[in-house]
Formats: structure tokens, C-alpha cells, sequence
């Protein structure tokens, strides 16, 4: 018979090695540790904390009720002290306690090597260190840790101190400020709960986004620190229920929708505000859970809020639902899934009124433009109801800003007018011939629509060409020819554009070039390159010459004749040999026979024969500024549309800046 082993037989051990995991392992920010410690704070029953950070040291203070020598043993150094079994949930002073599991204060050694501590309560003053490097000596040697005591040199009546050195990277106080107002719902005046940062109180208008709300859905309990900082939401109060179970309770919290998507990026940190947090007891237990939903909603991405959910973590019994990093909610827990459920049913109210709002207040502000208004008023029946919806979901389209949203009223404009000039069209067939009325309005219409479209067009491609002149100032005019000229063939003739459709043809004759090329004898340097590309019906041979070569006519015709061969070749090998072939010789020095003025022009008429030409550059860029520079001076007095869109470009952007119930 084999002897059952006695009650010591087996022996579970913890490694001090844990406290490396549980503290750095946890923790990956510095905005993370700091928030342990502000709550370690909170729990102390501070009135205030100051966080003082410079380049090598940070320091935590509070005036909390402190430890004595004992305290620090049985609770401060006792990893995983279980706070709320050994003390309740709430501290002396009443307050929701947020420690449970007695390894937040672990957390100090992600961003520090060495933390001092100093405390006084009672009348005692007392201070130790702990160095990560001691801890790792000592681990696998013994199995307790002593920290090492330090004297106390200052005075410290009640509260404690906490001193950050050897840190593993630098901090900076403006970005913590904002990301620990963003964290905590308790700091402020409400609460009675200060927190600085180098001296700066952290409030409510630190989270960034309050004075760009528009709308704010409250649900429950008035959350005040919130309202009073916008610039004058829109507030809505709104009743949602949380099964959770068997019984209901009242959904907690506010969401928020601002003017523009921009407004929720911070560009001073980084984060995107785009979130509703989980506060549970005061502290963000979640950082977001509007994640959690497939919004296809466009309204979705203009939201930020908070929903408090201390029924998670109501007495500090039973199962706890928040991760040990204290930084999330278990997913699975029946709570977590009826907030969830609660929230859903929120956001589903918010899309519906939030949707309506913007409708009204893009029409509003669209009609707020003069010119836009006129246009406006001119439709009728059914045009002007579409257009006022094409006002409204053009507010609800998540860009940055005003100017952004202007751009896209000038499309949708141009769209609308192209559909209504298509409705038109297609009642031509049923119109009388007699009435001349009705053709030559839409006649003029048209022409008004294409005019304000290739208005359009040019604009965008003098901004082409005044690019190519303010970098041709700064470079050597070739390399900008080489990338913009072939991507860009209206430089050379505004009717030209790329051709679809002839990928096959262009590889062919690039193919047969390249091999030309590579029987072809002479100098190399004398030349830049050969591009071909099929344009307007025609197929195109552009040989750039480097702006120091100079050139005879006769060479840049011995060139044409040797390229048209093969392009003659190849086309008829494809079955297509009466397609017209043009050449165009782009050079920087005036060809050696272009000494005199007939000698030019000789030398175009020969060129001619060969259907080629010569462009110099600097004639290249000039020419195609004045030309497009004098249709846009020319269209300016005849297009309607034209005066509508530069009326929307040239608005007042401060006139139009959204007021504090706009939709922009």
C-alpha cells in the first residue's frame, strides 16, 4: 500500500520575476501609468495630485491620507492585495475606490528603473527605494525583495510622494494633460478632485473635443462636467434600458457628434477621439466600444462619448469583468454584452435624428451663399427638392472642414446641372419643333454647363503648368519635361488626350523602338528620350533633345524618316496602315539653320512634309499658360455656372464657418 504524502508535499512558489511581468508586461504608455497612480490617488482620498515632469525625473504628489511603515508592508508591497475584500469598495472619505487586484502600483516600473517613495501619515514620515536592477539580483537568491530606505528631505505632512528616474524615454506634459482628462469622468470641481501637470489643472477642455460638439445625446444622469464646456450644443435627453439580468436599468452617458471629422484628430498626440469610452467608477475601464459595431452609418465617424458602467464592478465581489491591466472589459461577461445591446439601441437613435439635423443645416448654410441661393430659387418642382437633398448629404459626408465640404458642393453642383441638362435632352423627342423657346433654353444651358466644365478643367491644368515653372526655376528644365510631358500631352496640344484602348499597339511599337535603339550608333548624350503614345485619332512620336544640344534641321528629319519607317511597318503588320503618324521634336536651342527668320521657316515647311514639328521648351510651357490663362478670362463673363462656382470658391470662410448648431 502506497503512503499518501503529507499536506506539505507540494509547494506553489512565486518568482519574483513576476513583478517584471506584471508591471512592464502590462503597461505600454506612459499616459497608462499615470493613471494607476492618479487612481492610487483617488482611492487615497486626495483632494489633489500634481504630476511634475522634466527631463529626468517625474514626481507624483498627492495630500491623500498617505501610509505608515506597516501600511507599505502589509498593503503597498503586498502584490495582489485584494483592497476591496479587505476594505470594501469604498474609502474612508465615501468614494467608489477603483483598486482591486494590488498590482496597478507594479506599473511604475514600465516607464522607470528607479522609484522612490515617500509618505507621512499619522505624524510619521518614512521613504524607500526600488531599483529594477536590485530586483533582478535579487530574484532566483531569495525570495523577498527589501527595498532600500532613504531619508526623508522635506517636509511632507500628510500624503505621498512618488519620484520616476532612470525613465526609459522622455514625457511631455501637454500630450499626458489631454490623455488623462480623457481617461477620468471624477477630475474636476464635481468631484473635488484636482490633478495638475507642471502646474496646469487638467479639466474638462483638455479632452479636446468638447467646444466642437454640435449635438449631445444624454442618457441617464446629467453629465454636467460635459455640457458646459461645449460652445452651445444641441442637447438631447434620451431613455435607454440595460437588461441585464432579469432587470432593467437606465443606460448612463452622453455621445456626442462634432461640426467635421477632422476635429476628432488630435494632432498635438496622435489619437484619434473617434470613440465612446467605458468608464467604470470614474476611470476609463474601456478606451472605446463603438469599435465594437459594423456602423455603415456616415454618422458613426463624427461621434466621441462616454457611457458609465459601475454595475461591472459594483461591490468588488464575485466575478471581476475588467482585465488585469485594468484596460478593457472581458468580452464574454453577461454584462459587457448587455451594455453592448444598450448602446446599440443608443447609436440607432442617434443615426436617425442626426441624420435629419444635418439635412436641415446643409440646406441652410448651402442657401446661405447668395449665388447658391439664386440657383436655388431658379429650380422648380421636384429639381428643388433633390437639390436640397444633394445639400443635405453632402453636410453628412465625413471631410475635414468647410473648404472641404465647399469642393464638394462645387461637384455635386456640376453633377446636378449635367443630370438636369440629361432629363432635358431626353424630352427633346416629344418637344414641337415650334417651340423654339424651350430648345434654345436648353440649347444654352448646354453650352453653359460646358463651358463651366472645361472651366473646370483648365484651372486644374494651369495649376500643371505654373507646378512645372516654379520647379523648372529650381532644376534643370529636361527632368521636369521628362516626368510631366508625356503624362500630360495638352501640353503640347490642348485637344490632345490619352486614347483607350491601344495598349496593345503602344507595346508593340515600344518594343520595335527599343530595338532600334540598341542597333543604333552614336552619341548618347546628344539625346533624352523617345515617347510614344496614341492621342486624337493619331499615333505620337515625341523626341525630347536635352536643352544644351543643338540640332539641324536635316538630323531632326533623318530621325522622323527612320522612326516613320518602323511605325509604318508595325501599322501595317496590324492591319491599320492609313492611321495618321505626327512627330514632335521638343528641343532648348534653336536649330543651327534657324539663324534667320527664313531659315525658320524653311525649315517648318520641310518638317510639315513629314507631318513634324519643333517646340521649344520655354515656348512649350508659355504658350500653353496663355492660351488656357485666355479662355478662362473669356469664359469668366459668359458662364452661369462659372459665377456659381467661384461665388462657392471665394465665400467667406469665416461667413461660413459653422456656427454652433451649423452642419459644416
Amino acid at each position: 500500500m502506497i503512503a499518501m504524502p503529507d499536506d506539505h508535499t507540494y509547494t506553489m512558489t512565486l518568482d519574483l520575476s513576476a513583478l517584471r511581468h506584471l508591471g512592464i508586461g502590462l503597461y505600454s504608455s506612459m499616459p497608462a501609468v499615470m493613471s494607476e497612480a492618479v487612481a492610487n490617488a483617488w482611492d487615497a482620498d486626495a483632494s489633489q495630485v500634481d504630476i511634475d515632469i522634466t527631463e529626468d525625473v517625474i514626481t507624483i504628489q498627492d495630500d491623500g491620507y498617505g501610509m505608515t511603515v506597516n501600511d507599505v508592508n502589509e498593503k503597498y508591497l503586498r502584490v495582489g492585495y485584494e483592497r476591496r475584500k479587505k476594505e470594501g469598495g469604498t474609502t474612508r472619505d465615501g468614494r467608489q475606490a477603483m483598486g482591486r487586484k494590488g498590482i496597478g502600483k507594479l506599473s511604475l516600473f514600465a516607464i522607470a528603473n528607479t522609484v522612490t517613495i515617500y509618505s507621512a501619515k499619522d505624524g510619521e514620515q518614512h521613504g524607500f527605494e526600488m531599483r529594477v536592477k536590485d530586483i533582478e539580483d535579487a530574484i532566483g537568491s531569495e525570495e523577498v525583495y527589501h527595498p532600500k530606505p532613504v531619508p526623508v528631505e522635506f517636509n511632507l505632512a500628510r500624503g505621498t510622494r512618488i519620484a520616476l528616474s532612470d525613465l526609459e524615454h522622455k514625457s511631455y506634459a501637454a500630450p499626458l494633460r489631454k490623455r488623462l482628462a480623457r481617461r477620468f469622468s471624477i477630475i474636476g470641481e464635481i468631484e473635488k478632485f484636482t490633478v495638475r501637470v507642471n502646474g496646469n489643472e487638467v479639466g474638462v477642455k483638455d479632452r479636446g473635443y468638447c467646444e466642437n460638439l454640435q449635438y449631445v445625446w444624454v442618457f441617464g444622469d446629467e453629465p454636467g462636467h460635459i455640457i458646459q464646456k461645449t460652445n452651445g450644443a444641441k442637447v438631447f435627453r434620451k431613455e435607454v434600458e440595460i437588461k441585464l439580468d432579469g432587470q432593467a436599468v437606465p443606460l448612463r452617458g452622453w455621445v456626442g457628434t462634432v461640426h467635421s471629422t477632422g476635429q476628432l484628430k488630435d494632432t498635438d498626440t496622435g489619437d484619434n477621439m473617434n470613440k465612446i469610452a467605458v468608464m467604470v467608477r470614474g476611470k476609463a475601464a474601456q478606451e472605446d466600444i463603438l469599435g465594437e459595431f459594423s456602423q455603415s452609418g456616415v454618422y458613426s465617424s463624427y461621434i466621441v462619448g462616454e457611457v458609465y458602467a459601475d454595475f461591472l464592478d459594483e461591490n468588488g465581489e464575485g466575478e471581476d469583468v475588467i482585465t488585469t491591466s485594468r484596460q478593457r472589459i472581458k468580452e464574454d461577461s453577461s454584462g459587457y454584452m448587455a451594455l453592448k445591446e444598450a448602446v446599440r439601441e443608443a447609436l440607432l437613435i442617434i443615426e436617425k435624428k442626426w441624420n435629419e439635423m444635418r439635412d436641415d443645416d446643409g440646406d441652410k448654410r448651402a442657401r446661405e451663399i447668395p449665388q447658391v441661393r439664386e440657383w436655388y430659387d431658379n429650380l422648380s418642382g421636384d429639381h428643388k427638392r433633390m437639390a436640397k437633398s444633394l445639400f443635405g448629404r453632402i453636410n453628412r459626408m465625413p471631410v475635414g472642414g468647410a473648404s472641404d465640404r465647399n469642393r464638394l458642393l462645387i461637384g455635386g453642383v456640376l453633377a446636378f446641372e449635367s443630370l438636369r441638362l440629361r432629363d432635358m435632352l431626353d424630352r427633346l423627342s416629344d418637344v414641337d419643333i415650334a417651340n423654339v423657346g424651350m430648345l434654345r433654353d436648353v440649347f444654352l444651358q448646354l453650352d453653359d454647363l460646358e463651358a463651366s466644365s472645361y472651366y473646370q478643367t483648365t484651372k486644374s491644368r494651369l495649376a500643371v503648368i505654373d507646378k512645372l515653372i516654379e520647379i523648372a526655376d529650381n532644376s534643370p528644365i529636361e527632368k521636369v519635361v521628362q516626368e510631366h510631358l508625356f503624362n500630360h500631352l495638352w501640353l503640347l496640344d490642348p485637344s490632345w488626350e490619352r486614347m483607350q484602348g491601344t495598349e496593345h499597339v503602344e507595346t508593340t511599337v515600344r518594343k520595335a523602338f527599343e530595338a532600334l535603339e540598341a542597333k543604333r550608333q552614336g552619341d548618347r548624350e546628344s539625346r533624352l528620350d523617345i515617347k510614344y503614345t496614341t492621342t486624337a485619332g493619331k499615333h505620337v512620336i515625341i523626341e525630347l533633345k536635352r536643352p544644351s544640344v543643338v540640332v539641324s534641321t536635316g538630323e531632326l528629319m533623318a530621325q522622323v524618316e527612320r522612326y516613320r519607317t518602323e511605325v509604318e511597318e508595325i501599322m501595317q503588320r496590324e492591319g491599320r496602315p492609313t492611321e495618321p503618324v505626327e512627330f514632335v521634336c521638343v528641343v532648348g536651342k534653336k536649330p543651327r539653320d534657324w539663324g534667320t527668320p527664313s531659315g525658320r521657316s524653311r525649315s517648318e515647311a520641310s518638317l510639315a512634309a513629314y507631318s513634324a514639328r519643333i517646340v521649344m521648351y520655354d515656348e512649350l510651357i508659355r504658350n500653353a499658360q496663355e492660351a488656357y490663362k485666355d479662355y478662362t478670362e473669356r469664359q469668366k463673363t459668359v458662364s452661369r455656372v462659372y459665377n456659381l462656382i467661384t461665388s462657392i470658391e471665394e465665400s467667406d470662410k469665416e461667413s461660413i464657418r459653422p456656427s454652433v448648431n451649423s452642419g459644416h
